[in-house]
């Protein structure tokens, strides 16, 4: 099940404040797809994306990023903030993305997973994602096993190069 925090007004501006903003991540994430995908970038989702601090930061790559959301407040503070024309917000539950299967060419959730029912959203992000899509996870938690067949030998070793 999912957990719905940081919903009343206080709780947004605090996360805001608060929350991580990760540029190194996003160019390992796009150093890494390029060659899979021939620099050809059309869509990324940021899910649990909050108030769009790591969604617009995909922007300059991507013809289109999505940001997803349960929170209606978090999803008002990310459209008042958003200046870029290739980002909008839908809100929806990470279990269940608001995309057609194999459409997605990068899936993130930048300090939100440890929010998710894991298996459920892994298994949509496998659902939505292109085949050489990349899901790339961003945790200030490290006291949990991401699971999910060869892609957890496969990150470590990516990881650690």
């Amino acid at each position: 099940m999912a957990f719905r925090f940081f919903e009343e007004s206080a709780h947004v501006a605090a996360y805001l404040q608060y929350r991580v903003t990760p540029h190194e991540l996003i160019n390992k994430i796009i150093d890494f797809m390029g060659p899979k995908l021939q620099n050809k970038f059309n869509l990324a989702v940021d899910v649990g994306c909050g108030n769009g601090k790591g969604t617009v930061l995909l922007a300059p790559y991507f013809n289109q990023v999505v940001g997803t959301d349960v929170s209606p407040a978090q999803l008002g503070l990310a459209r008042a903030n958003s200046i870029r024309q290739n980002v909008s917000y839908r809100q929806s539950p990470a279990e269940q993305l608001p995309f057609e299967s194999s459409q997605v060419d990068l899936v993130t959730a930048t300090t939100a997973a440890h929010w998710f029912d894991r298996p459920r959203f892994l298994k949509e992000a496998e659902r939505v994602l292109k085949p050489n899509g990349c899901l790339a996870l961003l945790g200030n938690m490290m006291d949990r096993a991401l699971e999910y067949g060869d892609a957890t030998r496969f990150f470590f070793s990516q990881i650690n190069k």
